[in-house]
């Protein structure tokens, strides 16, 4: 084929005229310019002389040309060279897999480089990439353009009850087969929506919000979940239900007082417990019997002892801290004085300590620490606020002081538990009395005038404040907190106080300071204790609850201050409640 390329349509020079016109290559004389061939077409009959036919190799091309075939046997044997065969000094050198890593070397390499599974390759995600600038995909429009449109011509099929099958040699057949191609994923609003690589801050620099503890503006709580909030959540409390109104209400009141841990009856009479709102135990007192009672009910080595007092299914467990007596011929009394289990946390049972916070602390923490090691729990259901380092501090203080003294802080009281160590932290004011009446105010109770066997009332006159400035000392920060919708022009007297160190808590400060003005009456109540499996009675009324009254003249609400529960009479059948109501008028 080289021959053929280059014999092209040039035709050949006669012998003579090659020797005649060759040129030497290096100097060209002028007598050489004009004996140069000019450029004109070839004659037809050289042509035909000198044609190369395209179709034809001659035969002496044929002989010189290296034919492709299989190696000689011979070639084979001298230079090929097995596969599978490895000499034998390399086999000296390989290392053995089996038996060199020790039991321990194979612990570490699993802890330090574990070797992924193999079912992790099989679900390894494959990567492409997607169609940025092509056209848009219609899946409407895509199975339309791949159909078959008929011409005007029908086409008549015959299937005969059975599936369609072309012949072995048709001239025409059809598949009726389709399977859409898988387009590549397009981005929606890759055109529309252009994103810039830009600091945040500068983007959002109008929109800066300061990231921190929420404070309670509103105080009112809701039952809506927080989808972007993992902490817990109170939901609103349900209301409570209305008592069951009877012409004639019959108790069968039973109280038990029962010495522990061996639950010896106990004969008692007179028996009283209460609680008020600026105490943090329960306060206990009755009258004994016997001697024998008396003697059981003394201090051992051990320590104090112990009583269960069981009323209409309301139980306390309670500590014996004094008893008493008085021998008069002919008669014998006896007494017994004690409190709940959360005295135990004031002095002298408890030892007095001196502190100060060496780093950033919140209230609810401070008081929990203060219950490290007593067996005690908190429940901190108040504001809560930040104390900084070396905020904190206090002198000579019982765990039980230190707790009342942070709730006293934000206006919060201390509720301690009947029968178990624990201790809750709630408002003394669960809302402020101007929201009383709102259909939301959190009502713990109903008390109608049908089961009241007393009612009374004192009225005092307080000024009615409107606004309030609390301040910290050494730390924190001052607020002056305003009643919404007031000028606040009538001022209380500035609160200060060393703890008041963050925002929540002088607002919360100033709250209830404002909760305490205005024209107030006292209203004292008696009702009996209805058992405490009773679901349509009065239960037990705790402190700082609120109880709505649907008096006649109109329902009002009333703060519950204290209660106090006596049981009277032989046996102590008389069973009543008596309860302090705060209403604002």
């Amino acid at each position: 084929m080289i021959s053929v390329s280059i014999s092209g349509g040039w035709g050949r020079a006669a012998s003579a005229d090659r020797a005649a016109s060759a040129i030497p290559w290096d100097a060209l004389r002028q007598v050489d310019r004009r004996a140069a061939a000019r450029w004109r077409i070839a004659g037809v009959a050289d042509r035909r002389a000198t044609a190369v036919p395209w179709a034809r190799v001659p035969t002496r091309d044929l002989l010189q040309a290296a034919r492709w075939g299989v190696a000689g046997r011979l070639d084979a044997q001298a230079s090929a060279q097995p596969w599978g065969w490895v000499p034998a000094k390399d086999l000296a050198v390989a290392g053995g897999w089996d038996h060199t890593i020790k039991p321990r070397d194979l612990r570490l390499r699993l802890i330090y480089n574990p070797k992924p599974a193999r079912k992790d390759l099989t679900i390894a995600a494959g990567h492409r990439r997607v169609n940025e600038f092509g056209p848009r995909f219609n899946a409407e429009t895509a199975l339309q353009d791949s159909l078959y449109v008929p011409g005007p011509n029908w086409l008549v099929f015959e299937f005969g009850g059975r599936p369609y099958f072309p012949s072995t040699s048709p001239e025409v057949f059809f598949d009726f087969r389709y399977v859409p191609e898988t387009p590549a994923i397009q981005p929606t609003d890759m055109r529309r929506t252009r994103v810039r690589w830009q600091s945040a801050r500068r983007l959002n620099l109008g929109r800066t919000l300061p990231w921190g503890k929420a404070r309670a503006v509103d105080a009112v709580l809701t039952d809506l979940p927080y989808v972007d909030y993992p902490g817990p959540v109170k939901p609103l409390p349900e209301p409570p239900p209305d008592p069951t109104i009877l012409d004639t209400y019959m108790i069968a009141n039973t109280v038990n007082l029962v010495a522990l841990p061996s639950r010896t009856p106990i004969e008692a009479k007179n028996i009283k417990i209460g609680l008020d709102a600026d105490s943090f135990s329960w306060s206990f007192s009755a009258d004994i019997f016997s001697t024998a009672a008396y003697d059981l009910l003394g201090p051992d080595a051990e320590g104090a002892k112990y009583v269960e007092l069981d009323i209409n299914g309301w139980v306390w467990v309670l500590r014996i801290g004094s008893r008493g007596r008085s021998l008069k011929f002919p008669s014998a009394a006896y007494s017994i004085k004690g409190s709940s289990r959360s005295q135990l946390l004031d002095s002298p049972h408890a030892p007095l300590r001196t502190g100060i916070n060496g780093a950033m602390i919140n209230a609810a923490q401070a008081a929990e620490a203060e219950l490290l090691n007593t067996g005690f729990t908190l429940d901190w259901q108040a504001t809560d606020w930040t104390f900084p380092a070396g905020s904190l501090s206090y002198q000579s203080q019982s765990p039980i002081r230190v707790i009342a003294r942070l709730a006293e802080t934000i206006g919060a009281v201390v509720l301690p538990a009947r029968d178990g160590d624990h201790l809750d932290v709630v408002p003394r004011y669960p809302a402020p009395p101007w929201e009383w009446s709102q259909v939301d105010a959190p009502i713990s109770c109903i008390i109608p005038p049908a089961i009241m066997t007393a009612l009374g009332g004192e009225w005092t006159e307080q000024p009615a404040w409107n606004a309030c400035y609390t301040s910290g000392t050494s730390f924190g920060c001052s607020m002056l907190v305003r009643r919404a919708g007031t000028a606040g022009d009538n001022p209380t007297p500035d609160v200060f106080d060393d703890w008041l160190t963050d925002q929540p808590a002088n607002q919360a400060r100033g709250t209830h300071e404002l909760s305490k003005g205005g024209n107030i009456e006292v209203v004292p109540i008696s009702i009996p204790l209805f058992p405490f499996t009773d679901d349509h009675g009065v239960g037990l009324v705790l402190p700082a609850q609120l109880c709505r009254v649907p008096e006649e003249t109109g329902a009002w609400v009333g703060l519950c201050l204290g209660v106090d529960i006596s049981a009277e009479g032989t046996g102590a059948v008389r069973v009543q409640q008596q309860i302090q109501l705060e209403r604002h008028l």
